[in-house]
């Protein structure tokens, strides 16, 4: 049996507008295993962001949950009161940000915010939590941690302070961590740093990771498991390898071909990339979402609801799965 940590069962989430309510998350289905990382690929817009919102309940005023169902180690999350989700989130599970300068106080030295994330869940002296503080940032791996310490956010490197992030992310000693396009900000030597540490820590501390991205290359060297969404729905997920050796929807087929190969026989003078533009959520067209963009798309495609079906061990949204090799 799976050590099953996370488990999304048919997700709607809507935002209420003048018009009327808004469905961006359509069905999801995801789930994460202890020790697991699961990448979540997608364009702007296609949801990934407000699925894990929705985990965590940090959904904007307009934005609920419409359908379907969270739970956390077997607990639904939707059950819980508000005072029991604050207890929950940034203890047994907790979520880290792309830009770091939005979420730190700039008012505040580091060493005080990571002390304040330690007392928030556990009520332990200052001297403690400080000392745990520096515990955390020697775990992360920050130069000179003593001396960090007492150092204002703008005092840091954009690295050091995505590290000042995580280290706050880990003081409750979560199950669960939720990566947000972490690295995105970051330039490309700090983002393999900041992989690297994130895949350390998972190995030392057991904990299941949800990985957000756009960045198909960073899916490939940090991902177990990848979930591809479009348009508000998961349209194709599966082991990493497999579905990057053959991919069975054609926009992930798109996706991976939009990634640069530099050298070698597959290397590519051009780009290729997909035509036109994702929907908006209230102009979605009947039928596969991703129809009017796609070269195989059939009269089939355009009509009816696709559902997610299993083709060995990759689940794909698409009619043609079956017979399309876009490997």
């Amino acid at each position: 049996m799976t050590d099953r940590v996370l488990d999304i069962e048919n997700l709607h989430v809507a935002f209420d507008t003048p018009d009327g309510p808004l469905d961006v998350v359509r069905g999801v289905d995801l789930y994460v295993d202890a020790g697991e990382t699961l990448a979540v690929v997608g364009e702007s817009g296609s949801g990934k962001t407000v699925t894990c919102l929705s985990v965590m309940g940090l959904l904007p005023p307009a934005g609920r949950i419409a359908g379907g169902g969270i739970r956390f180690r077997g607990q639904d999350l939707g059950a819980l009161s508000a005072r029991e989700r604050r207890g929950l989130n940034g203890s047994r599970m907790a979520m880290i940000f792309q830009e770091p300068m939005t979420s730190l106080n700039p008012l505040f030295r580091v060493g005080t915010q990571i002390a304040e994330a330690i007392r928030t869940h556990e009520e332990v002296p200052k001297k403690v939590a400080r000392r745990r503080a520096l515990e955390l940032m020697e775990l992360v791996r920050i130069p000179e941690p003593d001396q960090r310490l007492d150092n204002y956010p703008h005092e840091l490197s954009g690295g050091m302070r995505q590290r000042v992030m995580i280290a706050m992310a880990l003081a409750g000693k979560p199950d669960l961590l939720i990566a947000d396009e972490p690295t995105t900000a970051l330039d490309v030597t700090v983002q393999a740093q900041i992989l690297e540490l994130l895949s350390d820590l998972q190995q030392e501390l057991g904990m299941a990771l949800l990985f957000i991205t756009h960045d198909l290359g960073v899916v490939a060297g940090i991902a177990d498991r990848v979930a591809v969404m479009y348009a508000g729905q998961v349209v194709e997920t599966g082991p990493t390898n497999e579905v990057y050796a053959r991919p069975r929807m054609p926009y992930t087929a798109g996706l991976l071909q939009s990634v640069p190969v530099l050298s070698g026989e597959h290397a590519a003078t051009r780009l290729s990339a997909i035509p036109g533009h994702s929907p908006t959520p209230g102009q979605l067209p009947d039928g596969c979402a991703f129809a009017p963009r796609c070269a195989w798309v059939e009269p089939t495609c355009r009509s009816g609801a696709v559902a997610l079906d299993q083709h060995d061990r990759q689940a794909v949204r698409c009619r043609r799965a079956g017979e399309l090799d876009l490997s």
